[in-house]
């Protein structure tokens, strides 16, 4: 699984021709979380629309850190929203970074 993304638009693509695709300006809410996972813990990040789509990305999907080093650009994220996703308990409640006013 791939993250894929320019100026305009967030990709994941799971499998040959299955992708997932939404544009930054249809983002509304930008929340994350952390699951247990084999071997350690899982972070996600779900994008949001106002339509009710939602796009999920993961710490496990190739693109991840690239994506996180983005992310800054493209929204007005909290200070230290890093440390706020890092330090989130896992099964815990949703985290959310962004919220479109």
């Amino acid at each position: 699984m791939d993250i894929q993304f320019d100026e305009a638009l967030l990709s994941v693509k799971y499998d040959e021709g299955i992708d997932e695709q939404l544009s930054w300006e249809e983002v509304i809410r930008i929340a994350g979380y952390k699951v247990y996972g084999y071997p350690g813990e899982v972070l996600f990040l779900v994008f949001e629309t106002a339509d009710g789509e939602m796009l999920e990305v993961s710490d496990e999907m190739s693109g991840w850190l690239e994506l996180l080093g983005a992310l800054p650009t493209l929204f007005k994220l909290p200070e230290g929203w890093e440390e706020q996703l890092i330090d989130a308990e896992p099964e815990g409640e949703d985290i959310t970074l962004f919220r479109k006013r």
